[in-house]
Order: C-alpha cells, then sequence, then structure tokens
C-alpha cells in the first residue's frame, strides 16, 4: 500500500495501455452520443415537418434554373511593354 503523499509511478507500456483504453472508451461514448444527436434530429425533422430543402440540402427548382451559367475562360490580357525599355540610359553616352 502506498504511503501518503507518495506517487505511484507507470512505466512507458503501462502509461501506453491506459491510452489505448481511454481511446476505446472515448469511441464509445462518442458513438452513443452520436445516436442520441440523431435520435433528437430526427425526432424535431418529424415534429416540424421539414424537407431536405428546408434543411438545405437540396436547392430550389426555380434558383437552379435561375443561376447565372458558369464564366468562361478569361479574356486574355495585353502585354504591356516595360517602361524600362523604351527609355535611354541615364548618364552621359559611351564613347568607344
Amino acid at each position: 500500500m502506498p504511503k501518503e503523499g507518495s506517487v505511484t509511478r507507470k512505466t512507458y507500456s503501462q502509461m501506453l495501455a491506459e491510452i489505448e483504453q481511454l481511446k476505446h472508451q472515448a469511441e464509445e461514448v462518442r458513438r452513443r452520443e452520436v445516436e442520441e444527436v440523431i435520435a433528437r434530429i430526427k425526432a424535431a425533422i418529424a415534429f416540424y415537418g421539414l424537407t431536405e430543402e428546408d434543411l438545405g440540402f437540396r436547392k430550389h427548382a426555380a434558383e437552379k434554373s435561375a443561376k447565372a451559367p458558369p464564366p468562361g475562360p478569361a479574356p486574355a490580357k495585353k502585354k504591356r511593354k516595360s517602361r524600362y525599355t523604351e527609355r535611354p540610359l541615364a548618364g552621359p553616352p559611351d564613347r568607344r
């Protein structure tokens, strides 16, 4: 039996085993919570008579036909000459 105030040390392998056990417990808790959430959502959908469209899973038929067609390819950009190549270099002209 450990003395009061003493710390029980765990080995690395014991800690890894504990981590794995906690992962399995967390997965089980998550699975149960997801089931509960799905049940609440289904109950609310049934109570309010919601449709896929109401929930945003399907678009209105009118919205689909009113949509603009996707844009075509962008027009080619006109190349601009460099402003530095059109001017002579500053300074005295070369004498050769």
